[in-house]
Order: structure tokens, then sequence, then C-alpha cells
């Protein structure tokens, strides 16, 4: 078998069949695509992360968080595009994504174009954006995971793609792409501890981009205000106070006078149940939460911390915010 490689594709001759596929672009080439279709971010005139332009008409991903109210005065600039101000289309606050529009122009906008198919873990990715006030930057990292999951910041689960790479402050909102320069992800958060950062970027998945450019309609999705942690990642001493084999999920950071806290569920109580279906992973509960909608209910079985006052609580879930 015989391969031949340049830019754009690699033909592999084996036992006399010719085989065409797209081929990985070079770095450079990925730089210049990802400079030329980028935006800085501007809420009320300071810099406040990334974005990227994702088709002809203008439409633009950021993190939700960059702008989280709707009076904002919003605008987007890049070297090849000036500065303008920006219109706030849609969001989807479970993914930490904005989509907005730059003005209207008769010729297209240069803009990435979204991937095809989902990353797998290994694969190198390629972050774009200002960090620390610095232009047109871009770090590489490697897909991290085989699929999104769920983390807890700011005040609710998001469901997020794991990327090993450092990601610094002013990034949120910057594209992530493959080595085809195609978008897979936009830079929402990191994993930090007492805010040192892990090396663990945190993306909004491709199959929410996908959705938000083709509805362009805000995303209402369910939580109960509260996050939960998995029983193995306490203190040694809290486990070996709760009865043998109790399984199941722990309160913590429980937002006072949220759904949650009024239906009568505790910090470091112990949910072992949902819907009448044990947890023990935080996705198991996630995934049942985002089943619903906003103004449903879910029905929990939880106990004290001591795994004792065992009962039921029935949680009227509230739009994340």
């Amino acid at each position: 078998m015989r391969t031949f490689l340049d830019y754009s594709i690699i033909i592999t001759v084996w036992f006399g069949v010719v085989v065409g596929c797209a081929a990985p672009q070079t770095q450079p080439v990925v730089y210049a695509k990802l400079k030329e279709a980028s935006v800085e971010i501007l809420v009320n005139g300071r810099l406040a992360g990334s974005g990227s332009v994702v088709d002809a008409q203008g439409h633009v991903f950021i993190a939700n968080h960059m702008v989280p109210g709707d009076e904002a005065k919003v605008e987007a600039q890049s070297t090849a595009l000036g500065r303008h101000p920006i219109q706030l289309v849609a969001r989807d606050r479970a993914h930490d994504l904005l989509l907005l529009k730059l003005p209207a122009r008769d010729q297209p906008y240069p803009h990435l174009s979204l991937a095809k198919a989902n990353t797998k873990a290994g694969q190198p990715v390629y972050l774009f954006g200002a960090p620390v006030f610095r232009h047109h930057v871009m770090i590489s990292g490697t897909v991290a995971r085989d699929r999104p999951t769920f983390e807890f910041y700011d005040g609710a689960f998001r469901e997020i793609l794991h990327i090993s790479a450092i990601s610094p402050i002013g990034t949120s909102g910057g594209p992530w792409v493959n080595a085809h320069g195609e978008l897979i992800g936009v830079q929402s958060a990191a994993m930090t501890i007492n805010g040192a950062h892990q090396g663990i970027a945190y993306a909004a998945p491709l199959a929410s981009l996908r959705r938000l450019l083709e509805k362009k309609e805000t995303v209402h999705s369910a939580t109960m205000q509260t996050g939960v942690e998995e029983l193995w990642g306490q203190e040694p001493k809290f486990i070996a106070q709760l009865p043998k084999g109790v399984r199941g999920l722990v309160v913590r950071q429980l937002r006072a006078n949220g759904v949650a806290a009024k239906a009568g569920l505790k910090e470091w109580d112990v949910i072992v149940a949902a819907d009448g279906k044990p947890v023990e992973r935080t996705k198991d509960l996630l995934n049942r939460i985002r089943a619903k909608q906003p103004g449903q209910h879910i029905k929990l079985r939880a106990t004290d911390r001591m795994g004792k006052n065992s009962r039921e609580i029935t949680i009227k879930l509230s739009p994340i915010r």
C-alpha cells in the first residue's frame, strides 16, 4: 500500500483500487481559516470573549454567559470585518450557547462550517480567541472524552464536551474546530480547583450548535436548582457513616429558596432514586431532568447524610436562567 499526501486530499492505492478522502488541513491553513471567520465580542465596549461566524448570512456563536442580559450593547469586531453592532437571536442556557447575527450585507460573510460528524476521543482540535486581551491566538487541544457529559457551573448543570487544553480568560465563546477546520464546539468554561485551571476545557457540543443554528429559537431546559455529586467523590468519613449498600447522589450547592429547597431537599441529602429509578451517576439524574420541560415534576427518593429520614420529594422543575 502506498499513500500520497497533499494539503487537500489523500489518495490511497491498495491492490489497484484508488480511494479518495478529505485530508486534514495543515495547522497554518486552519489558523488562517479561523482568523478570517472569528470575531471578538465587546459588551458595553469591553472585550468579553470570542466568537465565530457560522454561515454566509453572518450568524455568530458565542457563550451565553458573556451576555447574561438582553439590554447590553453588544458588538463584534475583527481585522477582516471591522466593528459592528450584533443582534441577539436565540439562547441555549443548558449548553451555555448564544446565537447572534451581524448586519445584513450584499456579499456573503466568511464563515466556518459545522463538522459533519462528532470528533472522537484523542483527536486533535483547535481553539481560537483573545486570551487575556491578546488577539488572534490559536490553542491546541485534544478531545478528552468520547461523548458529552454534564458539569455544574454558574448555578446549573450544562452539557459539555471535555477537551484537554488550557483555555484562558478571554477565550470564552471561541470556536473549537477539528483538523479540517470544521466547527465541533464553542468554548464555555474549564475545570478548576480554587480558581486554578486543571487542564480540561468545557465546550458546547456539536449537536447543540446544529440545533440552535437550524431552529434559531431560544431553548428552554429544566433544572431543579441544585448541584449533585457522585457518592464515591466524597470524603471517606462521609461514606463510612452511611448504611452499607447505600447508593446515590449527594446534594451540593443547593440554591436557597430554589425549587428543590422549597420542596424539602437539603444540603448533603442523598438522592437514591428519581421517578422510581435508582440513580448513582450524575448523568442518570440529569438525563431524566432534561427529558422533561420546565413546569413538569420529578419525584425523588432521598435520605439524610446518615442514610436516615427516607422520604419522597416532588419538585416542580424550573427553567435554567
